[in-house]
């Protein structure tokens, strides 16, 4: 009869923490609110006001702002709603490590008397979208597209309001994915689950947007949900939500991007996060990026703050072995993502172990193959401190 084949996975080893140089080990240590898979060394920025500071996005490698701040001896009226002026567009040089120059006025085309808001760009730059609030509606913010003109600096023309926006809701906190197919932006629209939810809508060739869609209850719930932030790599979503247990306020939260589904959004941790309002969290480059939080204003402003990030991993580790406990070297030991696609694979060595580093929070597949044996598959979650399964394979 021919021998069973067993995987003996030993126990997930969970990375305490990762080191940023000369930064404090302390604080960079994963902290049992972080369930994002990421160390954060976080520093206030230098360039902060009296008034608020909000991270927008980049735009040939500046940083655009929203802010209430003034130049000069120019003023632009106090908007009731909030008690600081009427918001601007600004933007910063990003220096090294991601410090940044001090502001200066972004666009005098888009900068108006009403509120500026968030925008994005598309990916080839060429494309703004923008959102605006007018002084008599501050809180009702609507969505524009508008063009740069060719071979000019910053001549933004052929400005149009989007269908999408309404005088009955607010659109706000566009984002451009990644890969330029979707704009994502939140919204208090009809038909949602309550305050603000985040929606998403194909971006045509000619820049127009398709069918917002909700992108459902395991990102949005009856609380405000806003700031959406695709990662540089594609899968992951971060946004600022007063639910999903947040610590007060908004919170910034991950959700990992499966083959278009969301996982189950995971905090920061108190490193990004606090009982105040954490949001517009966004990268600037791989690892490195900015979000906004009123945590140390004594006038609720929303300071700005860089943040350096890296991913802590668990390490797998097994054995292969027959059922007559003889080890079996030169086993084929596959790793996949939950969607099946392959992350790794190894051959084991002559003492059939082999030695996988994995995401934390995320579920994941071993494929076992060895000539003789039965194939076998073994589904876990690596957010388990503890994995020690022995896996039986039927015979052919």
């Amino acid at each position: 009869m021919k021998p069973t084949l067993f995987v003996l996975a030993a126990a997930l080893m969970f990375c305490t923490y990762t080191s940023f140089g000369k930064t404090d080990p302390e604080k960079n240590k994963v902290d049992k609110t972080n369930k994002s898979g990421y160390v954060y060394a976080v520093n206030i920025s230098k360039i902060n006001s009296k008034y608020s500071e909000i991270a927008c996005t980049t735009f040939r490698k500046k940083l655009v702002i929203v802010s209430s701040k003034k130049i000069g001896a120019l003023g632009n009226g106090i908007d009731p709603i909030t008690n600081e002026p009427y918001t601007d567009l600004f933007c910063a040089d990003i220096k090294a490590y991601g410090e940044l120059s001090q502001p200066l006025l972004f666009s005098r085309i888009l900068n108006t008397k009403g509120n500026e808001g968030q925008v994005a760009f598309s990916t080839d730059e060429h494309t703004i979208y923008y959102t605006r609030s007018e002084r008599n509606t501050s809180l009702n913010y609507k969505l524009y597209k508008a063009e740069l003109e060719k071979d000019s600096y910053g001549n933004w023309i052929n400005e149009i309001e989007l269908t999408v926006s309404s005088d009955d809701y607010s659109v706000e906190n566009p984002h451009v994915s990644e890969d330029g197919k979707f704009l994502y932006f939140s919204s208090n629209m009809q038909g949602g689950f309550g305050g603000f939810d985040i929606y998403k809508a194909e971006i045509y060739e000619d820049g127009s947007l398709g069918k917002s869609e909700n992108l459902g209850r395991t990102i949005n719930t009856s609380e405000d949900e806003k700031y959406p932030h695709t990662a540089k790599n594609g899968s992951e979503l971060f946004f600022s939500s007063k639910g999903h247990n947040s610590f007060g306020g908004y919170d910034i939260f991950l959700s990992t991007v499966i083959n278009s589904n969301y996982t189950i959004p995971r905090n920061l941790g108190n490193a990004i996060n606090s009982e105040n309002d954490e949001i517009a969290f966004i990268f600037i480059d791989d690892s490195k990026g900015v979000f906004s939080s009123n945590k140390d204003n004594k006038n609720n402003a929303f300071n700005l703050y860089r943040f350096q990030s890296r991913a802590v991993y668990n390490e797998l580790k097994g054995i292969v072995i027959s059922e007559e406990d003889k080890i079996l070297p030169y086993s084929t030991v596959i790793l996949l993502d939950d969607d099946g696609n392959e992350v790794d694979r190894q051959l084991t060595n002559k003492d059939a172990t082999y030695n996988f580093r994995i995401k934390p929070y995320l579920d994941y597949q071993i494929k076992v193959f060895k000539e003789g044996y039965k194939d076998y598959t073994l589904s876990f979650a690596s957010e388990e401190k503890e994995l020690n399964a022995i896996l039986r394979l039927l015979e052919k």
